[in-house]
């Protein structure tokens, strides 16, 4: 009955405000003085100002205009009179007439209706502030009484991403609200891709899926701590990049190799086969004397990671032709972490995936989870990398463990780290097909970062996966089947399958 009462009141005020709008000529429904509202941006110690209708005690502004300060999209249909901004992964949709927005599928109400005035929407500002200004990219303020907007603390500083075709290549152009420096802008070039770190960025990773153009086949974007970094899969070779920075927005020119000789052009292609994913390194964790994480029953992380292995070695091979090669054979070898990453470099690997079961104090904690070199952004990341890389202190040196305890030596590591798109990459892919092929739901946030020791100095995309937690009963019981290992084996196979293709594009 509720419901109903509900849909019958918002029949009646539809049907009212229609019946007001046929039967009030235009003159009276319009608002009649043209004003202007001013908008003072506080972080910048700048001003502007937005077209303006008043009725008696009620401003209306034009939203476009007002979209075009906070830099967020908008399309207009004419058609229907309906105004949509695009902010982040939502879509606000006003319409002339209409009391009602709708946000993706929720709909709010404002006692006021948007109008139309000379192929404009405006919109009652306070009303519309109060109904959805708390999703706009910036915190607005406004003051009805001076016709001011006062605008601070945008959400994220980069806006927007717009690729477009021009001869011989593609200019990629950052809007932003902040003026960057050339000197923020990184960008580098690996196996078909290109990336883009901009430090001290910031942006919505989900209002990056641009659509594809020209040289750029697709679009990964990442936020971290301190910048932004955005790959571009590419469908050619590309020549150096050109970083120019103008006000409020970066623009990188990419241009292809049309004009290079040929000969230049078959040395390109030479170099980039070396980059085809043809030799993988299978890291199962612990071994030996050190058994890693043990169940409530007894079973030891050791001979777990031992199996998925080499059952991941057998699908990559059979199945792919992939050249594969084990850090350790059996549990009797417990090789030292340096040694891991030093055998993965000396068999020039492609990837190297690290295979771990987790493990926590609390025996309910369930879940996979992947895990990438960084800095802990947690204390439960943290703790998990300090029990992983605990085990350096059953067979190294003194001076080795000196080293590895040295953070500036760590962290010099990670920022070195050329691989780290690649591998949040792969990442990703594992955590998919791990959801499908083991039925397990993640841990958490499913990828992480933290400072895995035998992570450092691989030379190659590299990954730590955690299949299971072998501290959790029902988990334990899972991983000492072998139906599920070999799940959790077809799972990193199809992840690398992906990899692969997705990576070899444009290189053979």
């Amino acid at each position: 009955m509720k419901s109903s009462h509900h849909f019958i009141s918002r029949f009646r005020c539809i049907w009212i405000l229609v019946t007001i709008r046929i039967l009030l000529p235009l003159s009276q429904f319009y608002p009649q003085q043209r004003s202007r509202i001013s908008v003072r941006f506080e972080n910048e110690r700048r001003t502007d100002s937005i077209s303006a209708y008043r009725e008696g005690d009620i401003l209306y502004a034009s939203l476009e205009e007002l979209a075009y300060l906070i830099n967020v999209k908008t399309l207009y249909n004419a058609q229907n009179k309906k105004l949509v901004l695009r902010v982040g992964s939502c879509e606000i949709k006003t319409t002339a007439w209409n009391p009602f927005i709708l946000v993706d599928e929720t709909i709010y109400q404002i006692p006021l209706p948007a109008i139309e005035l000379e192929g404009e929407i405006f919109v009652p500002l306070a009303l519309f502030l109060e109904a959805v200004g708390s999703l706009l990219p910036a915190e607005l303020h406004f003051q009805p009484d001076d016709a001011l907007i006062r605008i601070r603390n945008f959400k994220y500083n980069i806006t927007g991403l717009e690729i477009e075709e021009i001869d011989n290549g593609s200019l990629i152009r950052f809007i932003t609200t902040k003026n960057f420096n050339v000197s923020d802008v990184a960008t580098s070039k690996s196996r078909g891709s290109f990336y883009v770190t901009i430090y001290g960025g910031t942006f919505d990773t989900t209002y990056f899926a641009t659509e594809a153009m020209g040289i750029v086949n697709r679009i990964k974007p990442y936020q971290f701590e301190n910048s932004v970094q955005v790959t571009f899969f590419l469908n050619q070779e590309v020549t150096d990049p050109k970083v120019y920075v103008n006000e409020e927005e970066i623009i990188i020119s990419l241009r292809n190799t049309e004009d290079i000789s040929p000969a230049l052009i078959s040395s390109t292609q030479e170099e980039r086969s070396r980059w085809l994913i043809d030799r993988v390194i299978i890291d199962p964790g612990h071994g030996g004397r050190d058994p890693g994480a043990v169940g409530q029953s007894g079973l030891t992380e050791k001979e777990v990671n031992l199996n998925i292995a080499k059952r991941l070695k057998t699908l990559l091979e059979e199945n792919l032709g992939i050249e594969v090669f084990l850090t350790r054979e059996d549990n009797d070898t417990l090789p030292t972490l340096r040694e891991r990453t030093q055998f993965a470099n000396a068999h020039q690997g492609k990837l190297f995936i690290s295979i771990h079961c987790n493990s926590n104090r609390s025996k309910s904690v369930h879940g996979f989870s992947t895990w990438v070199l960084g800095p802990a952004k947690s204390q439960a990341a943290l703790e998990i990398a300090e029990k992983e890389n605990s085990v350096v202190q059953m067979y190294e040196s003194d001076e080795a463990l000196d080293e590895y305890e040295n953070s500036i030596h760590i962290l010099n590591a990670i920022n070195q780290s050329s691989n780290l798109n690649e591998s949040l990459d792969l990442a990703e892919m594992t955590l998919s097909c791990l959801k499908e092929k083991t039925k397990l739901s993640q841990y958490g946030n499913g990828i992480y970062q933290a400072g895995f020791l035998v992570l450092v100095g691989a030379a190659m995309p590299r990954i730590l996966v955690e299949t299971a937690f072998i501290s959790n009963e029902y988990e334990e019981r899972l991983l000492r089947t072998r139906q599920f290992q070999y799940q959790v084996a077809e799972a990193l196979y199809e992840s690398i399958k992906q990899f692969k293709e997705m990576y070899e594009q444009g290189i053979r």
